[in-house]
């Protein structure tokens, strides 16, 4: 039998969805399919818990018309044998709610169909991830609600990305949801070693039954030992030191909640709030939440949170609390990603990351990095994400301070002073689109394209290997002219007259490939691939760039999202070598039938297809760009005032001429 893959054990759980629809709320979903997916993998699985008699598979199958109650019972037999792992995490489960008897029964039968003992299971973590993709399901199909407890996890995988968590580091999110952020630390140190000592995983989430939801997901991780706690963490923070004193965190990630109230007498630990409170009126928490987590940062500790633009520029006590924060250097990076790219809020947002009270490093203090990355963000049908382009763009703009121009700058505290130490990004970066030339009159009056406008633009078609000869007719010293077949017959000539310098490039990263192939092929089988990742992307990027065809940032993102794609199948070949690889491809009948051959060559050639494939798109792209360029160009000179002039005076002359013929004079 197939070992059980991500895909399809999201695929079933999507199933058992449908089983609900129409019985609840999507946003109600959740707790029964989680309550029913936990059961089924403890009893699968021995070891992972203590489970008694009546928390069994079996049992529950065998219960027939009393399924309700027994689901409950066994939930709470489960807790109560593991205190330690599921104190208060099934208590808000119950499968009484909403659901008839047969519903129950034919989801009962559903999980019995599915095996998730780990000799069943692809990789040891295909049980949480399918559980994560099917709460980003979930989420999309709450709406609003989904906002509650799920952050897109694009967004998730960036703030990971910024504070790079190590092996043995303590990683805290103070306003967990269902656990996501914490779950892509540990995937982000597993990743890159994965005989690491693991990370220490804490959490705090106000809503008891998202609490319940990320003690879950964690315990899905195969993360044991994880501590996220119920309550509210402004109010009350849970995770405190021997003598009561708040406990310090090397990572901490989060999604706080926007703009919610507070009560300063509920406040406990209000020593947290170094730089200020928020006004009395109409209280917005924003701030305090920034505080909370410079507040429980060691020293040398970075943390990340999302907020919305609000912080950046609101006025009074908020400005004194920027002040603070930025004039002590703890304030790193303030990084805008746009509106609508959260479930259940369409604001913009941004992240900032934030420094324990050592402060940035020293050759970067008294500096503020802005990254403005709102055209960076695709447009999606509900929610705008963020590819793994846009991902590598963003980090690698941090990691450098890079300065980009309508991207990301490197802005100095005087300069920040000098605007009241006003944050909001556009002030410091402004990346809206570019504006297009102003309409040369002299042109537009009698004809021409302006050269300074197209050599500007040289070097895009240069780098597909098109002269500037090849597309104009030089008119005099300013201005080309059009070839006499005009503009649009020459923009369609452009396709091939890039053809070769194309072809020139993909041939470059199929011979990169063969090295790479070679490469990969030697590590199948011991466990050191994903080590390799980093090495094999700068590689291709160096091979590839002194072409000019894609810049660094869309070569890095195409190997970043073919290698996101492809992580099922490196994992395999990691594991099981070539032969593991084929096994899963048959499973699921996918991308075998085009190739043949030993498994080696087969699974490299399908893997160097897929990346070569991505690039020609990618390339495609860019020359449609150019195409796009030149038609612009037609659109605002090829027909100036002159030849319109021209062709009314011959249009005039035909018209007396037609009225001549016909007896008028």
């Amino acid at each position: 039998m197939a070992l059980m893959t991500v895909e399809r054990l999201t695929e079933e759980l999507f199933r058992a969805a449908d089983i609900l629809r129409g019985r609840m709320d999507a946003s109600e979903y959740r707790d029964v399919l989680f309550g029913m997916l936990l059961l089924k993998r403890a009893s699968d699985q021995p070891g992972i818990l203590n489970v008694p008699d009546e928390s069994r598979w079996r049992h529950i199958v065998d219960s027939g018309t009393k399924a309700p109650e027994v689901l409950n019972k066994a939930l709470s037999a489960l807790e109560q044998n593991n205190p330690d792992g599921l104190d208060g995490v099934l208590g808000a489960l119950d499968f009484n709610r909403g659901l008839g008897r047969a519903q129950l029964k034919a989801l009962i039968d559903h999980f019995d169909r599915i095996p998730l003992g780990d000799d069943d299971l692809e990789f040891s973590d295909v049980v949480g991830r399918a559980y994560d993709h099917t709460l980003g399901w979930l989420a999309d199909a709450a709406g609003k609600k989904g906002g509650e407890f799920y952050t897109p996890r694009s967004v998730v995988q960036l703030m990971v990305e910024l504070v790079r968590p190590e092996p043995g580091q303590s990683v805290y999110d103070p306003f967990t949801g269902s656990g996501g952020m914490l779950v892509q630390a540990k995937e982000y140190v597993d990743e890159y070693d994965r005989n690491a000592v693991g990370l220490g995983l804490f959490g705090q989430e106000l809503n008891v039954e998202t609490c319940s939801i990320a003690r879950l997901n964690l315990l899905l991780h195969n993360v044991t030992d994880g501590s996220v706690l119920c309550g509210d963490t402004l109010a009350d923070p849970l995770h405190l030191q021997g003598d009561g004193r708040l406990r310090r965190f090397d990572r901490v990630l989060t999604n706080a909640p926007f703009s919610m109230n507070y009560t300063e007498k509920e406040i406990k630990h209000p020593e947290r709030m170094r730089y200020g409170w928020t006004p009395a009126q109409g209280k917005k928490a924003d701030l305090m939440n920034v505080q909370h987590v410079l507040a429980v940062l060691r020293p040398d500790g970075i943390g990340a949170v999302v907020t919305p633009h609000g912080v950046l520029f609101r006025g009074g006590s908020e400005a004194e609390i920027r002040r603070g924060i930025v004039e002590e250097d703890r304030l790193e990076a303030v990084i805008g990603i746009g509106p609508n790219v959260f479930h259940g809020t369409a604001i913009p947002a941004c992240i900032l990351v934030l420094r324990g009270s050592d402060g940035t490093p020293v050759g970067e203090r008294g500096t503020v990095l802005f990254i403005n990355a709102e055209r960076e963000v695709v447009t999606g049908r509900s929610l705008n994400r963020l590819e793994p382009e846009n991902i590598e763009k963003i980090v690698s703009a941090f990691r450098e301070r890079a300065d980009i121009d309508g991207f990301s700058r490197v802005v100095t505290l005087q300069e920040i002073a000098e605007n009241d130490f006003n944050l909001n990004i556009p002030r410091y970066v402004d990346a809206g689109p570019p504006e297009e030339p102003l309409l040369d009159v002299r042109a537009a009056l009698f004809g021409g394209v302006p050269r300074h406008e197209v050599e500007a633009e040289e070097p895009r078609f240069h780098s597909f290997g098109i002269d500037l000869a090849d597309l104009f007719q030089p008119r005099n010293l300013d201005y080309f002219s059009f070839p006499a077949e005009g503009c649009e017959a020459t923009a369609a000539r452009i396709p091939d007259l890039a053809t070769t310098q194309e072809r020139r490039f993909i041939d470059q990263c199929c011979r990169w490939w063969a090295g790479a192939g070679a490469q990969i092929a030697e590590l199948a089988g011991a466990k050191h691939l994903f080590m390799s990742r980093s090495h094999l992307m700068t590689s291709f990027r160096e091979e590839l760039l002194p072409l000019e065809i894609l810049d660094r940032y869309q070569l890095t993102g195409v190997f970043a999202a073919w290698w996101s794609d492809r992580q099922d199948d490196l994992r395999s070949l990691e594991h099981r070598g070539f032969p593991g690889v084929i096994d899963r491809w048959a499973a699921a009948d996918g991308e075998l039938s085009r190739h043949s051959g030993p498994a080696r060559e087969r699974v490299l050639e399908v893997l160097g297809d897929d990346l070569c494939s991505r690039v020609t798109g990618r390339v495609a792209a860019q020359r449609q760009g150019l195409v796009a360029l030149y038609r612009s160009w037609g659109d605002r000179y090829e027909t100036s005032f002159a030849d319109l002039e021209q062709q009314s005076q011959a249009a005039t002359e035909r018209l007396r001429s037609r009225l001549r013929g016909l007896g008028y004079r």
